[in-house]
């Protein structure tokens, strides 16, 4: 019976003790926010949030919650609140969970770019990827990434001397930036969910990886596309790439 009251008590006790913690903890916030700066209620991502995602849809399916931030740490644009007029506006790269939303991360949605964000005077394309293609799945939208080609060889001459099945693999766009990775959707989200990539009948599996080119980068990634297996590379700032005249390698060169 001691052993029981004792029991209890310390219950109490220990009970008592962490409501007080947690009070103190509080009483300390309130403190420095009132000896520094104000508190605000800012809207952050509850979970990722793909590029293409409408202000309407971030809505609807509960993608943020509000956290309180000092003031003086907010950028000018920080929303507060998701307003009515981004309801027709659409994210423009990826938010990640926890991250803040400011104002200018979404863009229009028009006819034109059908949700996606494409430079002014460039345009989008889209290339359908196999995973090993698209580096491992990490491309992601706002990566800068560089396009090679292998094709076979046709110059009668050069086979001449190289042989008939000969191939070439090259560099064709040095840098580009990635616009989206994965289809656009009727709840204006761009996916590249595993559960809504493409599978091949050979077990590959495919999703959408759409660029942002010239109209020159544009005709040679289409025709390319046609006539050749296109790789990418993920690029960082420091990356070095160049394009270099004629074939860069084929079955003779590679090894060397």
């Amino acid at each position: 019976m001691t052993r029981r009251i004792l029991g209890v008590v310390l219950a109490i006790v220990l009970a008592v003790l962490g409501t007080a913690a947690v009070l103190l903890y509080v009483s300390k916030a309130r403190d420095s926010v009132a000896a520094g700066q104000k508190a605000v209620t800012v809207v952050v991502a509850a979970q990722r949030i793909p590029a293409g995602t409408s202000g309407a849809s971030v809505k609807a399916r509960g993608l943020t919650e509000e956290v309180v931030m000092p003031a003086g740490a907010l950028p000018p644009d920080a929303l507060t609140a998701l307003p009515g007029e981004l309801d027709e506006l659409v994210l423009t790269h990826d938010v990640q969970p926890r991250q803040l939303l400011l104002k200018g991360m979404f863009g229009a949605a028009t006819k034109l770019s059908g949700g996606v964000a494409v430079p002014e005077k460039m345009m989008a394309v889209s290339l359908k990827m196999a995973v090993e293609e698209e580096v491992g799945g990490f491309v992601r939208p706002g990566s800068q990434i560089a396009v090679f080609a292998t094709y076979t060889l046709v110059d009668e001459a050069y086979k001449k001397i190289t042989g008939e099945n000969n191939k070439g693999t090259k560099l064709l766009l040095p840098r580009v930036e990635v616009l989206a990775v994965g289809a656009y959707g009727e709840d204006g989200v761009t996916s590249a969910q595993r559960e809504e990539v493409a599978v091949t009948e050979d077990g590959k599996v495919t999703l959408l990886v759409t660029v942002a080119v010239t109209q020159e980068q544009a005709e040679q990634l289409v025709h390319s596309v046609r006539i050749a297996q296109i790789y990418l590379a993920l690029l960082t700032d420091t990356s070095e790439t160049r394009v270099k005249p004629g074939v860069a390698v084929d079955n003779r060169t590679v090894g060397r």
